[in-house]
């Protein structure tokens, strides 16, 4: 088992001029399958080769053969720092002019952000304190991290709605911002359309693969007052605008929709806070949707998690000492799939929260990421891997209740672009 301290990072400062202009361009090719994993089966040599018409360079595989001499400092450069965080790329920039020319590359932050997609930990702030800045709990504070954990390089005060795939959006006092605390960039969004309240229902929809330009979109849900619909308004990064969508949705029991939202694998979804219903809206598509989420013992708490190519409801209580009953549902009907009990381990973090702590009063945190499950006790996060039945942990900011607020994180280079406008 691995364990990690909290990060309430005060970390190193990052350049700022991050992305200056590489002297080198490089086509980017599609890999042939199995990633990083490839290189393994292939002897690349501290020396370099030359490719030449009537040798074996057939040998070496498509994406490797692409200049005439290539060292194997030229593979790491090309082929291994698209696979690391954001953090470890700043420190690496440091090795010669070269990596830092390329690091501070457009093309770079677009490898990085579509092949690095681990889980790197969480962004938490308390709702019940609007003065509560966000912190960040990564998961490895030597690899991973950023500049400014509680977002004070944006122009005011905000609270942190929403993430995906390395981005962040936040609520400032009467403005949206859209920023990479990575990178310290940052835009401020128009003003939309329809009024969406102190803590709305908006989440950001970013996919990085075969998005070079890293567009993005921002979808509310915004009930009607005094009606049980719901509307939906989007805004579009490429056109640096809002709209309203032409799909509403008059399925739900009522229509109090918890602040914030999540996306995964094309949908956003909002909790109901008085229902076991989940709205979900197709944002490609723009259609949404109701899913009704199974019934719980009191005290439970589950959220939307990704396992495997499928969007479950993930539940968890702690059976007896360290042992948890992990129970996902799934399918159109969220019916029961799979229940598993898990020894989390008896190590806690060294720190223990004030007051009693309780490992029976436990909460699932929504993950974005494959195959992890993620749970919160009064003094630990537990990162249950199911593929490779690994734990993490990370020690708990504080107990058990409903006014924090976690939103999932990966650290990626992704840009912003009109940044700071």
């Amino acid at each position: 088992m691995a364990c990690s301290g909290i990060d309430m990072l005060n970390d190193e400062s990052l350049e700022e001029d991050m992305y200056s202009d590489s002297s080198e361009f490089y086509v980017a090719v599609k890999p042939q399958g199995g990633g990083i994993d490839s290189l393994a089966e292939f002897d690349l040599r501290t020396a370099a080769y030359k490719v030449e018409e009537g040798n074996n360079g057939s040998k070496y595989p498509v994406e490797i053969i692409m200049r005439v001499n290539m060292t194997i400092k030229d593979v790491a450069k090309r082929h291994i720092l698209p696979f690391l965080p954001a953090k470890s790329l700043m420190k690496l920039r440091a090795v010669s002019k070269e990596w830092n020319q390329w690091i501070a590359s457009p093309l770079l932050a677009y490898n990085q952000s579509s092949t690095f997609q681990k889980l790197s930990g969480y962004f938490y702030q308390r709702l019940d304190n609007v003065d509560d800045p966000p912190i960040l709990l990564s998961l490895h504070r030597s690899a991973i991290g950023v500049p400014s954990p509680s977002l004070r390089f944006l122009p005011v005060k905000v609270k942190v709605l929403s993430s995906s795939s390395g981005l962040l959006l936040c609520q400032g006092k009467d403005s949206y911002y859209v920023c990479n605390p990575a990178t310290k960039d940052w835009k401020k969004l128009p003003p939309p359309q329809y009024y969406h309240g102190s803590d709305p229902a908006v989440a950001l929809a970013f996919d990085p693969q075969f998005n070079i330009e890293s567009f993005y979109r921002v979808v509310a849900a915004v009930p009607v007052l005094d009606n049980p619909v719901v509307c939906f308004e989007i805004y579009c990064s490429e056109s640096d605008s809002w709209r309203c969508s032409p799909s509403d949705c008059l399925e739900l029991e009522n229509t109090r929709l918890a602040g914030g939202g999540y996306y995964m694998k094309g949908v956003a979804y909002w909790r109901n806070t008085s229902s076991n219903e989940v709205l979900a809206f197709d944002v490609k598509n723009e259609i949404p949707a109701v899913l009704h989420l199974p019934v719980l013992q009191s005290g439970q708490r589950g959220a939307l998690t990704q396992i495997g190519d499928e969007v479950c409801y993930v539940t968890a209580y702690n059976d007896c000492g360290s042992v948890f009953i992990i129970d996902i549902y799934g399918g159109v009907d969220m019916g029961l799939k799979r229940s598993v009990s898990v020894n989390l381990g008896s190590k806690k973090p060294r720190t223990q929260v004030l007051g009693i702590p309780n490992e029976k009063c436990c909460e699932v945190l929504p993950c974005t990421v494959s195959d992890t499950v993620v749970i919160h006790t009064d003094t630990t996060i537990y990162f249950y891997h199911l593929r490779d039945q690994k734990v993490e942990t990370l020690q708990s900011p504080g107990r058990v209740d409903t006014d924090k607020r976690f939103l999932p994180y990966i650290n990626s280079l992704v840009m912003v672009h009109n940044a700071g406008e």
